[in-house]
Order: C-alpha cells, then structure tokens, then sequence
C-alpha cells in the first residue's frame, strides 16, 4: 500500500526522490500507467472474461462504466494489464487517462499491477 501511496505522488507532482531502484515508479512509467489507485476518480472497467486464442493472442471481453455491456478487445500475447488498461482509456477516450480496472472474482486492480502479463490470468478460449 506505501508504494501505491508514492505512485499516486508521483503521479500528481512528477517527485522521484529516492525512488531510483523501483521501474513502476519512476516518472515516464507512472505517466504511461493508466490504472487508477484506490481512491481515485475514475471510470471502471470491468474484465469480464479473459482467454487464450488459438492464434496465442489474447481477448478480453470488458463493460466499461457501471451499466455497460460486455464489447471485446483483442492484444497480443505478451501484452499486460497496463496495456489493456491503455487500450480502453484509449478506445472510450477516458478523460484523466485513468480507469480502474476489475478482473474476474476480485476488486480492482493495483496501479502496482500494472506488469502482470494477461496470458497469466486467462482460460482456454471455448471451441480451441
């Protein structure tokens, strides 16, 4: 929880003291990371689903907002949370850039989380 406290620090001031030996919170990847930490205003988007296709990439199906319905994305297998949070502020043009993202039977995503690759959270996609 500290480090996601410094996150969101860096986050609002761009400070990187003492911060040298850890990647996710150096400034340019804190600017790139788009999940939001707890606490924070923003959009969800919920992943509902998450599986391997037999092409190796990997389809995430995600309502966005509250009410929405399920729509799929497609990335690549080497993709991450981060990158799937990115293409959906993208895709929905989120203003403040930051979505806190929900994966299947849990609560939201850390913005600590944003390296976990999506091949290790998936299923075999049905009819592989």
């Amino acid at each position: 929880r500290d480090r996601e406290i410094v996150l969101e620090a860096v986050r609002q001031t761009g400070c990187v003291a003492g911060l040298l030996g850890d990647p996710i919170l150096q400034p340019e990847n804190v600017e790139r990371n788009c999940i939001a930490g707890r606490g924070c205003r923003a959009p969800l988007a919920r992943i509902l689903a998450l599986f391997a296709r037999p092409d190796h990439s990997i389809e995430a199906m995600v309502a966005f907002g509250l009410g929405g319905s399920g729509r799929p994305f497609v990335c690549a297998s080497g993709q991450t949370i981060g990158d799937l949070a990115t293409l959906i502020v993208w895709q929905y043009k989120v203003e403040g850039g930051l979505v806190h993202v929900g994966l299947p039977g849990r609560e939201c995503c850390s913005p600590l989380e944003v390296d976990i690759p999506l091949a290790a959270l998936t299923s075999v996609a049905p009819g592989s």
